[in-house]
């Protein structure tokens, strides 16, 4: 028994490419070593890869799925979006959560518990969750004049060498424990 093979997008628009020249299906699957059964397939649905392919959308992706809840998947994005321009940190229960009150709201009862909705979610959309960092963005305007005025006050006593930011003092703390 032979291995089944997957062609990805771009194989699939040159399948394409080589049968409209006259190469037969029989031909084409011994060119991509694969079964007739799937050039036949790539040949009938022709109209849904050429569209795919002028939206890359499933650029690099063997097998296209379409999204199930596609309401559901935009809106969460939309909230996602405007959480983050809010600098306000959203983890993954966070988003799965909203998901499931949109769900909710459209009337879905089956939308899945797993994390596999949020995995493939974050992969869609090319989300990553990191820490944010923007120090600018974080401090209130009138702590930070407050602190202007106390802070030389504070500091008066050290060396400019003893004074560190948090994230420095973890490193060095972490060298001098070894």
């Amino acid at each position: 028994m032979s291995k089944r093979v997957f062609l990805n997008l771009e194989q699939r628009i040159e399948v394409l490419r080589q049968y409209e020249n006259g190469k037969s299906a029989r031909k084409l699957a011994e060119l991509f070593n694969c079964g007739r059964t799937q050039i036949n397939k790539v040949i009938k649905e022709k109209d849904s890869i050429l569209k795919e392919y002028e939206d890359f959308k499933f650029c690099g992706v063997k097998r296209m799925r379409h999204e199930k809840y596609v309401d559901i998947n935009e809106a969460v994005l939309e909230w996602f979006k405007t959480v983050r321009a809010k600098k306000i940190p959203a983890s993954g229960p966070m988003i799965h959560h909203k998901a499931k009150e949109h769900a909710d709201l459209l009337g879905i009862e089956n939308l899945s518990d797993s994390n596999g909705w949020l995995d493939r979610f974050r992969i869609r959309n090319n989300i990553t969750c990191l820490s944010l960092c923007g120090e600018v963005a974080d401090v209130d305007p009138s702590s930070r004049e407050y602190w202007q005025e106390r802070l030389p006050l504070l500091l008066a006593g050290y060396n400019d060498k003893d004074i560190f930011n948090m994230y420095e003092t973890a490193l060095f703390f972490s060298l001098f424990v070894q």
